[in-house]
């Protein structure tokens, strides 16, 4: 008799916790999505974008500066001594590598905002999709790359996107 309670008392423990799994909840969110198309994403974008053409146009002025400065010195060997065209050809090296310094800073630090901005705007993003799954009994959330296959009804990426949208339009990038 103890022996047939104790069978009976695992099946029904068995059986509830598996509907138990049965009723939790899963869904899943494209976050690459949010970040690249919410108005706070686009607003970081246009912004780097811009950012990196003004450093272009600084650099390239700089570049043809360089060319124009070593095209002289090539015109002018014949002419000047050696001690001065070694001289001339120093400076100019001097400035070539100035010019790769500033233009290596540049790249890091356009790079250094966009993770920042990114890292910044993820931050905002997690307490909305934490408030999302407690409202609406969510047990978990997962990144739309990891899932192989899964319902479009369980993609909540749209309705994020929209409360996103509305909390946070802008970034500060500095």
């Amino acid at each position: 008799m103890n022996f047939f309670f104790r069978i009976i008392i695992f099946f029904l423990f068995f059986f509830k916790s598996t509907l138990l799994y049965a009723s939790e909840k899963y869904v899943y969110v494209d976050m690459d999505f949010l970040v690249n198309s919410s108005e706070a994403g686009k607003q970081i974008s246009s912004e780097l974008s811009s950012i990196h053409k003004k450093k272009i146009d600084e650099i390239k002025k700089i570049e043809d500066e360089l060319k124009k400065g070593e095209a002289e010195i090539i015109n002018q060997k014949n002419v000047i001594s050696e001690e001065e065209f070694d001289k001339k050809l120093s400076e100019l090296r001097k400035k070539a590598n100035e010019y790769q310094k500033e233009r290596n800073n540049s790249t890091k630090s356009i790079s250094e905002k966009r993770i920042k901005a990114t890292k910044e705007l993820l931050s905002l993003i997690q307490p909305i999709l934490t408030q999302f799954a407690n409202d609406n009994s969510i047990s978990i959330i997962i990144q739309k790359k990891a899932i192989v296959i899964g319902k479009s009804e369980s993609d909540i990426t749209n309705q994020i996107l929209k409360i996103l949208n509305t909390k946070h339009k802008k970034i500060n990038l500095n």
